[in-house]
């Protein structure tokens, strides 16, 4: 029965571990596109002024 116990015990803390690295992926992944998003309307005014300036 013991043998049990700690064979359930060591699944429970896998699928812990397992979510954990989903949810902090998760996290990275939100982060990393909000920066995209800012990155990319950051070069897009800086195109748009160049434009102008040009023109």
């Amino acid at each position: 029965m013991k043998k049990y116990g700690i064979i359930g015990f060591l699944i429970f803390v896998a699928v812990v571990i397992a979510v954990l690295t989903f949810a902090i992926g998760v996290i990275k992944i939100m982060i990393g596109s909000v920066f995209l998003v800012i990155m990319v309307i950051a070069i897009l005014a800086l195109w748009i002024m160049w434009k102008v300036k040009t023109d």
